[in-house]
């Protein structure tokens, strides 16, 4: 079937507005050491040289009624205070506080939840985060409404799950608060002060896709995230590995629907890693004018419900096959 969004050429309007700068040298493509990020979408506009495009993007944005509602309702969401923390702190080991607070993440609504000690190429430039560890937490989309992408529904879908993972985060905090220690909810939209893929990849929720967002072994790439950062004694995940690289080497179908091409077929150094990269540069333009975008996340095959389990079997018979 032919891809009506293949011939996009962004409006002059959005371009007047491009700064003298790259995305992509403000994201430190091609550099070979390790930093922290720079700010650079969905920060407070003056923290970024791309803040006139955030500002075009919102005045631009679909007049979806579904879309609006839903954008009211997971800013309302956002925007709700955690209860402050008691002053009993109760005292538990830490693999009970872990299993216990993965129960609440789950009960609120997750379906996978990591933890790991932050680092600090993970935190924004000119941010401060006061606990160094970090739970990430993935709310599921629903995989009929996200395959209409760039249309609205996909983006009410998406709108939605940022609210579902500030619900999730706020539970987890405010349990966490009740037993006497501190958290901050950041939920996973609107100046979150980390990054939620490293730590996300780094707990075991999953492993970076070439189309730049995570792919989970159960819910593949139909995830949203959520973080929050505690004091609370925990127990640290390790990754997980299920084969994600060896199949994003040679399937295409997040570079062929891509609209502006930003997607690559080989890894690049980002910040001194080398990693799964999309064009910054590229992809924002058509972003900005489609109120959204997640056809690449539609069209990737670990999406599709049910075949998660299927892949996994099939890349280990794969690399099974070469090693003898």
């Amino acid at each position: 079937m032919k891809n009506k969004y293949k011939n996009f050429k962004p409006s002059a309007e959005q371009m007047a507005l491009w700064p003298d700068v790259s995305g992509n040298d403000v994201n430190g493509r091609g550099e070979t050491e390790i930093r922290p990020p720079s700010p650079i979408y969905w920060q407070t506009p003056s923290m970024t040289p791309f803040g006139p495009l955030m500002n075009f993007f919102e005045k631009h944005a679909h007049p979806d009624e579904d879309l609006y509602r839903t954008q009211m309702e997971t800013d309302r969401i956002r925007d709700t205070e955690v209860p402050p923390a008691s002053s009993v702190r109760i005292e538990k080991s830490s693999a009970n506080w872990t299993d216990e607070l993965k129960s609440v993440g789950l009960d609120s609504g997750a379906v996978c939840v990591g933890i790991t000690k932050m680092r600090p190429e993970w935190i924004i430039d000119g941010f401060e985060v006061p606990y160094d560890t970090v739970i990430t937490i993935g709310v599921a989309m629903d995989f009929e409404n996200l395959k209409t992408a760039p249309e609205p529904p996909a983006a009410v879908e998406v709108v939605k799950k940022y609210g579902e993972a500030h619900l999730v985060t706020h539970a987890i905090a405010t349990w966490i608060h009740e037993q006497g220690w501190n958290a901050i909810s950041y939920g996973g939209s609107n100046n979150v002060p980390i990054q939620l893929i490293p730590p996300a990849l780094e707990s075991g929720l999953g492993e970076l896709g070439k189309h730049g967002s995570l792919i989970n072994r159960v819910n593949g790439s139909v995830l949203r995230l959520g973080g929050l950062v505690t004091n609370m004694p925990l127990v640290t995940d390790t990754p997980d590995t299920f084969g994600v690289d060896d199949f994003c080497i040679n399937c295409k179908a997040c570079e062929n629907i891509c609209p502006p091409d930003a997607i690559s077929a080989d890894k690049q150094m980002v910040r001194g890693i080398e990693k799964w990269y999309v064009d910054f540069d590229k992809c924002l333009p058509f972003f900005n004018e489609s109120t959204g975008c997640g056809m690449c996340l539609a069209a990737c095959p670990w999406s599709r419900p049910g075949i998660q389990e299927g892949l996994i079997k099939k890349i280990a018979k794969k690399k099974a096959s070469r090693a003898n």
